[in-house]
């Protein structure tokens, strides 16, 4: 590691105590006072330890932090005639009962107290009765502490999940968008952390947002399943291959929950990539429900094999027409807002936005009555005219010609005056409307 790497390490430290004392450490170094470097690295890891433990104890009331730091103050009180026999206690118990610690750094913190203790206190067998480390064992032992200890946010113990929950519950109506809650969780929790505690909270996350029906559970979802959510997008490659060698917590989900299932499915359709780690009996049993719920339809191009088709499978799903006395038209399932929302985010996300507009116009073209049609020609036609191709145009309109719910209630004069505005633009003021479409009847100039 260069100088100037140590150097940035040391701006990323987490507690502003810690960076004040590293200082020293870094003049040490810079210096060539390996020993006196190791030596106040050590000092500078007690306290960084006792910090973190302390911020854990008053910010988030951390049990584990609570028992610990009580521990080590008992021994210091107890053993007067050793007073640094707490220093072990405290490495001991911080190895065993936080996650503050990876394994390696583990190993690397029982180096560095072997390193001091031979650089603080003589040999009397040896002819330098202090040990002096080299620069480059000074130089690993600085930089592991940086990575593996200061760098690091405290909320590291093995309570974090349950913090994080009762935080998000308590707080879930202040993030009104994804953003805030990002800056927020990544200010608060993520940051700095490791790759272990992301995994773990991602599987516990999991478990709670699709695996749990209690009250507080359901309560709780929307929030914890954005924050699965923006938890996978910002950790993505690392969080895929967790989920690849360790599928069985991710092929659980309450199967009998639509709450659940909407959430589930719509996690898929984002990221298709994670329906091929579910099992096969699960797939049978998660594809059987969603044929079976046209909101579920909507949320699962992933059965699809390309949004394109998906778009292709729902246009030809939810809509028909019986042929009796006369023609009739159905639909069985109307979009609503968020499921518009969500396909038109997808259709942009994979260049597939005229198939988004072409079934919005089979929702309107199939309305099953007068004032179904008034509704879906506000909700479908009216928002989009500006977007309308060519070929658009010219099915929309052969749908109101059809349909009699779409040419014959009262508003339909006026609908057709206000897409004929638009479509004028795209087929031309001379296009033969009468010839072409005689059932669509548009308003005159003076009742206009």
């Amino acid at each position: 590691m260069s100088l100037y790497s140590i150097e940035q390490g040391a701006e990323q430290i987490y507690h502003p105590k810690t960076k004040e004392y590293f200082k020293e450490v870094l003049q040490s170094y810079v210096n060539g006072s390996y020993r006196s470097a190791v030596v106040m690295l050590y000092s500078v890891v007690m306290c960084d330890l006792i910090y973190k433990l302390k911020d854990l104890k008053e910010l988030y009331e951390d049990e584990t932090a609570i028992s610990i730091l009580e521990k080590v103050e008992e021994e210091q009180k107890k053993n007067t005639t050793n007073p640094g026999s707490w220093e072990g206690i405290l490495i001991d118990e911080v190895k065993t009962r936080t996650l503050l610690l990876e394994p390696a750094d583990k190993i690397t913190i029982d180096s560095l107290r072997l390193h001091r203790h031979l650089s603080a206190h003589p040999v009397l067998t040896q002819n330098d009765l202090l040990s002096t480390p080299n620069k480059e064992t000074a130089r690993a032992l600085i930089r592991n502490m940086l990575e593996g200890l200061f760098i690091k946010n405290p909320v590291m113990s093995k309570k974090v999940f349950d913090t994080l929950l009762e935080d998000l519950g308590e707080h879930k109506n202040f993030f009104s968008d994804d953003f805030s809650l990002e800056n927020y969780i990544e200010s608060r929790y993520l940051k700095n952390t490791n790759e272990h505690m992301i995994n773990t909270i991602f599987k516990d996350l999991w478990s709670i947002t699709f695996n749990c029906a209690s009250d507080q559970c359901k309560t709780n979802r929307e929030i914890n399943f954005r924050t699965l959510k923006i938890l996978y997008k910002k950790y993505r490659a690392s969080l895929l291959k967790y989920i690849e060698e360790n599928p069985i917590p991710f092929n659980k989900f309450k199967e009998d929950n639509e709450g659940i299932l909407l959430r589930l499915t719509k996690f898929f359709g984002d990221n298709p990539e994670l329906y091929s780690f579910i099992e096969s009996h699960n797939q049978t049993k998660l594809k059987a429900k969603i044929k079976s719920k046209g909101k579920l339809k909507v949320r699962a191009p992933f059965l699809r094999g390309s949004m394109e088709n998906h778009f292709d499978y729902l246009i030809k799903d939810i809509h028909w027409e019986e042929y009796t006395y006369e023609e009739r038209f159905y639909e069985s399932h109307i979009l609503d807002r968020a499921e518009r929302e969500l396909l038109l985010k997808w259709a942009s996300e994979n260049d597939c936005i005229d198939k988004y507009y072409d079934l919005l116009i089979q929702q309107f073209v199939h309305s099953g009555n007068f004032d179904t049609a008034d509704h879906n020609y506000d909700v479908f036609i009216k928002p989009n005219l500006k977007q309308f191709n060519r070929e658009q145009f010219l099915t929309l309109y052969d749908g109101i010609n059809r349909n009699r719910q779409c040419h014959a209630h009262r508003f339909a004069k006026s609908n057709n005056t206000q897409i004929k505005t638009y479509s004028d633009l795209i087929l031309g003021s001379d296009f033969d409307y009468e010839g072409e479409f005689p059932r669509v009847e548009f308003k005159e100039d003076k009742e206009q």
